[in-house]
């Protein structure tokens, strides 16, 4: 593979890092209003137990449990839209970043070529401060995906607690009486809420599972390249 070639592959791998992450983003996003409907939720719960009145008391206890995962799902979204944020930024500064460092190298090339009075050492110290950074990026980026992996791992047991509870209300409903309707509707919403928090987590672990091949390729390509200089 001629050089040439390979330094434009190793660019076109860190604009592909930078949409994967701008991808996985949008995804993320995605639970923001999810978040708000488990909220709505625990509301929706406490209401029906309290109409309920001793009639409620197994489903209230219910309730509490149903609020605890609220704001556990809420917890983990905020954290997560804040390490997303810091992703996609050092994602977009790798990019240009390595169209910084392959301008330096192709002026310092046309110097080479050429008899001038100008003297490269400026343009390799801009370069070696180029590549000092794509390394300084690449750390960050690794250890921010890590990151993000970690934080969304809690995601899978939130999910199971959620069917859980689901089946719980609906054997609550199956003996509430004339309240079994509104607990009934709470385990249907509850059981929606996960299904798509579930499927929403699928995805965003296997954009995130590919975006992490993605930045091992990138960096092993790009390490004789850049850090050997």
């Amino acid at each position: 593979m001629s050089e040439n070639l390979y330094t434009r592959n190793i660019g076109e791998a860190y604009d592909m890092v930078f949409r994967q992450c701008v991808s996985l983003n949008t995804e993320l996003h995605k639970l923001v209003p999810l978040a708000k409907q488990m909220h709505l939720l625990s509301s929706n719960a406490v209401s029906s137990a309290a109409r309920a009145g001793s009639e409620g008391d197994a489903f209230r206890v219910l309730t509490q449990d149903i609020q605890l995962l609220g704001d556990d799902v809420s917890h983990c979204i905020n954290d997560t839209q804040k390490v997303i944020n810091d992703i996609v930024k050092l994602a977009s500064n790798l990019a240009r970043l390595f169209s910084d460092y392959m301008t330096y190298r192709n002026l310092l090339n046309r110097l080479d070529e050429k008899a001038t009075k100008t003297s490269p050492k400026y343009f390799e110290r801009g370069q070696r401060y180029v590549v000092d950074e794509i390394r300084d990026h690449n750390t960050k980026l690794s250890r921010s995906l890590g990151s993000l992996k970690n934080l969304l791992s809690p995601v899978a047991t939130l999910v199971k607690k959620g069917e859980y509870l689901a089946v719980c209300s609906s054997v609550e409903a199956a003996s509430a009486g004339e309240h079994g309707v509104s607990f009934e509707a709470v385990a249907n919403m509850l059981r929606e809420l996960v299904r798509q928090l579930g499927t929403q987590s699928s995805r965003q672990h296997s954009l995130l599972r590919d975006l992490t091949d993605t930045m091992e390729k990138q960096q092993s390509n790009q390490r004789n390249l850049l850090y050997a200089r």
